[in-house]
């Protein structure tokens, strides 16, 4: 039996997958001590599967592996881990970890104690969204992923902190608590599979995250924020929003000249009203092209009386991309005073990693800036 076959069977729904056990005469209490380990003990080397018996261990190793990806490539320091891995079709995709910690409370602490754990995953090889500011966009659009590439990228975060940091003070392991669909693609161009990949992060005997710990970050596709209301998927939302009209935001996301700005925000409300959601909206800062006062005053009449928080990014400047300049310190200030002013809570976002090239928007940038942006 192909290992993909077995792993692929073991991320369907129940049904579909007590059907498959019994095809290849695999007890139900089997596949749940397989989920376990997987799921809850975080494990993805059938050797570390101590609850499960050796006879079982000795036959999985033979059919079975846990995720569906191989790291190519993992770089850390003290804020993040960056993994590169590598599909099936030797394609790479790239997820992120961001490790949250609280100040040290006492001088006698050398150092703050970690507080949550977050993970930026890809939904697709590349993007095809191509908005002009970001690097990821110019590079050559593969694929879809698959939901089980999808959650092979937590199942291996998870762990991967579990043998980093082991446990907590009460115990308990130490996971990916908040999924973010915010690195490589457009997750609401892949629904199908994202959906999947979240009833899967929210099933009890899965991955059991929450709904407000999840976010779907998106560009403009008004139907599957409409599907997301009817199908209930409930989670968090963020708009990359990066310009409060029509007309600008189609000169630097080209995709939304297919979506007009006052029918995405007409299913926003009717998002706001099912869901009870606070929406993020993502705004871009690039000096003398988004950061002007005036747009500050639009994007408030835009979002006012609104259950809304704007993110301020400050534009990451890189080699392959000359032609836009990251916004001053004093611009993104005034800016912001502006919408606060109005009553729009902002916040301005840490630019974490630029000096790695792998920050917002700088994703691929060295593919593009070599003039390989094809080869994959």
């Amino acid at each position: 039996m192909s290992n993909w076959i077995f792993l692929k069977a073991l991320l369907r729904d129940k049904i579909e997958i007590n059907k498959f056990a019994k095809e290849i005469k695999l007890q139900p209490f089997k596949v749940k001590q397989i989920f376990f380990e997987i799921f809850k003990n975080q494990n993805i080397d059938i050797d570390q599967m101590t609850t499960i018996s050796k006879d079982l261990r000795e036959e999985l190793k033979s059919s079975f592996e846990a995720i569906s990806i191989k790291l190519e490539n993992v770089v850390e320091d003290w804020q993040t881990t960056k993994f590169a891995f590598k599909t099936h079709d030797w394609r790479i995709i790239e997820s992120v970890i961001i490790y949250h910690r609280q100040k040290a409370q006492h001088i006698k602490e050398n150092k703050p104690k970690l507080n949550r754990i977050t993970l930026c995953i890809s939904s697709q090889v590349w993007c095809p969204m191509g908005c002009s500011f970001c690097v990821t966009g110019k590079l050559w659009f593969t694929r879809n992923l698959t939901r089980d590439e999808i959650i092979s990228q937590i199942l291996f975060a998870n762990n991967y902190i579990k043998n980093k940091f082991w446990k907590k003070e009460d115990g308990i392991l130490f996971w990916v608590r908040n999924v973010v669909f915010m690195w490589m693609g457009e997750p609401l161009a892949n629904y199908d599979n994202v959906k999947i990949a979240v009833d899967m992060m929210l099933a009890q005997d899965r991955l059991s995250l929450g709904r407000r710990h999840i976010t779907i970050s998106t560009v403009w596709i008004v139907k599957w924020i409409q599907r997301m209301i009817d199908d209930g998927m409930t989670v968090k939302l963020a708009i990359s929003l990066h310009a409060p009209n029509q007309k600008l935001r189609e000169e630097i996301i080209p995709v939304a000249k297919w979506t007009e700005l006052n029918d995405l925000m007409k299913v926003i409300e009717k998002y706001i009203k099912a869901t009870d959601n606070r929406i993020f909206y993502e705004y871009i800062m690039i000096k003398d092209l988004t950061d002007k006062p005036e747009l500050a005053m639009e994007l408030s009449r835009l979002l006012k009386g609104q259950l809304a928080h704007v993110n301020l990014i400050p534009y990451n400047e890189n080699p392959a991309m000359k032609h836009f300049h990251e916004s001053s310190i004093e611009n993104i200030k005034k800016f912001k005073e502006i919408l606060e002013r109005e009553g729009i809570t902002v916040t301005v976002r840490d630019s974490m990693w630029r000096e790695a090239k792998w920050a917002c928007g700088q994703l691929g940038w060295e593919k593009v800036n070599s003039g390989n942006e094809e080869d994959e």
